[in-house]
């Protein structure tokens, strides 16, 4: 028992294919990407590069954060500059004032000789470096130091004055000292002021005599810084300046080659995963991305890998099943041709008279129905096995006595058994417990199982059906003392049209579907199937059935 046929059921696909293992000559499977060609590759600039269009993105963004928090810094540098200008152009006017005003009596008041003998030489100037303009006034509003005899301050505040300077910052300095000759002090800004703007602070504070608030008013003192007078910006806030903006520039150099880095980090996996789709594209299924990356493109690229995983073997099985498609055909095309053949022979001898006897007509007449119905069980077997890729074969299930069933089956066979001289021997035990199946599906699987073995058996062989209770099911198992069946060909003889003789001879092989539908049937009852050589000879086919969970009532009827 030697021949069968091909998987009744592939687990994972519905393609119906056909498998090899007749006389066609194989058909060669082509290579991965043979026959394929690249698709066209749309030339990508380097300003449309995902890599690019994210470094770029990132360095404006980058300059752009740089640029507002250098002048966040900046505005705030100057806010709190101007804030301690103004704090120490008070104290340090204050100090001048009361310094003077106290030389001014001990001199016997004469208020230039008290300036000079307070004022230092050179400009006053705070710890910042900043220079100060500093001019006392006396009560007719001249100056008295550091030019004496100066008729009115504007001479003064107008020589190397800013040329922005207005006659309304004019005013306010006048009014100032109108006011602090009354004994009033002011601070005061000249020009505009705003928050992006240096400081342009002046100070104006009355002079008394001996120093004393409560004594009379002996002069005016005004002191500004000379940035102010000049329209420039305060050294420390162009100190500052200059190392903020440097301190901006290395920082953004080094946040956007920080940037372009990062985005090649994230891109160079994106690369590679562009690379290996273009090789899938070409056909090389076997592609896979080779990265390091972790996080979410990590699991991109694991998942991009089992994607081309699964798409290659959804290709070679493709493969595989326009192989058994090719295979089908053939194998089709024969089993019809042979009965065909043989009819339309035989029906054209008995159109040109041929036969002239009785006799040679009856016998014309049986070659005839034999050929018809080999075709007719040919096209009921591609019909189940039809159903059953479409996983149409529902058993109709109700408890059978296997041993009786068995025998319903032998009697049947058992012309085509005396004819080949072949002994059939039922040996499952009567004892056994039911079984959950379709009887009919049943007596077809014992039908096919005999056939087959039939067709490998000489002259006073045996076939032996027996069975035996493992767990929750019953081992069936149909063994002859037949030829065997080639060890290259175990794996395959439940494989649609696939014949261990691959010459495809009338008497040792059927049509290629006996044992697939076998294995199918058995399959949708929810057992399993096996083929093994015995030791000295012949060949056992085994498969499991599971048993019934009857009532004892229905158990009594059934004896």
């Amino acid at each position: 028992m030697a021949t069968a046929m091909p998987d009744a059921t592939r687990p994972s696909r519905k393609i119906t294919p056909t498998m090899p293992g007749t006389s066609t000559p194989p058909v060669s499977q082509p290579g991965p990407s043979a026959g394929r060609k690249a698709g066209p590759q749309t030339k990508i600039h380097w300003w449309q590069s995902i890599r690019w269009q994210l470094a770029l993105g990132s360095v404006l963004l980058v300059f752009l954060v740089t640029f507002l928090l250098a002048i966040i810094i900046l505005l705030t540098v100057v806010y709190n500059y101007g804030s301690d200008q103004r704090t120490q152009l008070s104290n340090l006017g204050g100090n001048f004032a009361q310094r003077i005003g106290e030389a001014f009596a001990q001199n016997g008041g004469n208020l230039a000789l008290a300036s000079r003998s307070v004022l230092p030489e050179t400009t006053a100037s705070n710890a910042q470096g900043e220079n100060y303009l500093v001019i006392v006034l006396n009560r007719r509003g001249q100056s008295v130091y550091p030019v004496a005899g100066r008729p009115a301050l504007a001479a003064v505040l107008l020589a190397g004055a800013d040329p922005s300077l207005k006659h309304s910052d004019l005013s306010r300095v006048t009014q100032a000292l109108a006011v602090g000759e009354r004994g009033t002090t002011t601070e005061a800004e000249i020009g505009a002021s705003g928050p992006a703007s240096a400081p342009r602070p002046f100070l104006v504070l009355p002079i008394h005599w001996n120093g004393q608030n409560a004594l009379p008013v002996v002069g005016v003192l005004f002191m500004t810084p000379y940035s102010a007078i000049q329209g420039t910006v305060p050294p420390f806030i162009a100190s500052v300046s200059r190392s903020i903006l440097l301190g901006s520039i290395i920082v953004a150099v080094f946040a956007a080659l920080a940037a372009i880095l990062f985005s090649r980090t994230i891109t160079r996996p994106l690369a590679k995963l562009t690379q290996t789709a273009r090789r899938l594209e070409a056909g090389d299924y076997n592609a896979q991305v080779k990265t390091n990356a972790g996080g979410e493109l990590g699991e991109l690229a694991i998942a991009f890998n089992e994607m081309a995983k699964r798409l290659a073997d959804d290709v070679n099985e493709l493969r595989q099943q326009e192989l058994w498609r090719r295979e089908l055909i053939m194998n089709i095309t024969h089993d019809l041709a042979t009965p065909l053949t043989a009819i339309a022979g035989l029906g054209e001898s008995l159109m040109d008279g041929v036969n002239q006897s009785r006799e040679d007509y009856e016998a014309t007449g049986r070659i005839i129905v034999r050929e018809t119905l080999r075709l007719r069980r040919l096209v009921k077997d591609l019909h189940l096995m039809a159903k059953v890729e479409a996983q149409a074969m529902h058993p109709q299930r109700r408890p059978v006595r296997l041993a009786a069933l068995v025998d319903e089956v032998l009697a049947v066979l058992t012309p085509e058994f005396e004819r080949i001289n072949v002994e059939p021997r039922n040996a499952i035990p009567y004892t056994l417990p039911l079984v959950e199946a379709d009887p009919d599906m049943l007596m077809r699987v014992f039908a096919n199982l005999c056939d087959n073995a039939l067709r490998h058996m000489p002259a006073g062989g045996i076939v032996t059906i027996d069975a035996a209770q493992n767990g929750n099911m019953l081992v069936v198992s149909v063994s002859d003392t037949g030829e065997g069946i080639p060890t290259a060909a175990l794996p395959r003889i439940f494989e649609r049209f696939y014949r261990a003789d691959s010459s495809r001879q009338a008497n040792t092989g059927g049509s290629g579907l006996g044992l697939a539908i076998v294995r199918a049937i058995i399959e949708a009852h929810g057992g399993a199937i096996r083929a093994e050589n015995i030791q000295g000879g012949g060949a056992r086919i085994l498969f499991t059935l599971p048993l019934g969970h009857f009532d004892d009532e229905i158990t009594l009827k059934l004896r």
